[in-house]
């Protein structure tokens, strides 16, 4: 007997997803915490005047082990790719507790670095 046999026996499994795709609840953390982060990135962009449009934002689940513990980086602009952030989503999200403790995290590691790219103080772009 196959262990899908076995835990399913008289067809009384799930016969499709608890909730549709089109339903927020339906998403993952993942595309929560990425959704979020965006968010935060063209309120970021709207203060910067301009300076931020050709932006990519990218997601990492956690940085390189020879990095160490960071929270970010950015990646200048090359002429072969547009200047990247790149965001460590577990190092963040183990740090907040809350939604606003990881809105305020997510709009200073991004007013960090997007003030390394455009030469302003971070405060200006994501003021407390």
């Amino acid at each position: 007997m196959s262990r899908s046999t076995a835990r399913d026996r008289h067809g009384r499994g799930m016969r499709s997803e608890l909730f549709r795709a089109s339903v927020p609840a339906a998403s993952t953390r993942t595309q929560r915490f990425s959704r979020l982060a965006a968010g935060i990135l063209d309120r970021i962009r709207r203060r910067a005047a301009g300076e931020l449009d050709e932006v990519v934002l990218a997601f990492d689940i956690a940085p390189l082990a020879a990095d160490g513990i960071e929270l970010g980086r950015v990646f200048p602009a090359t002429p072969e790719r547009p200047a990247t952030i790149v965001l460590h989503r577990m190092p963040i999200v183990s740090r907040c507790s809350s939604r606003s403790e990881l809105l305020e995290l997510l709009g200073e590691v991004i007013s960090e670095q997007a003030g390394l790219l455009c030469g302003r103080d971070p405060e200006e772009l994501w003021p407390r």
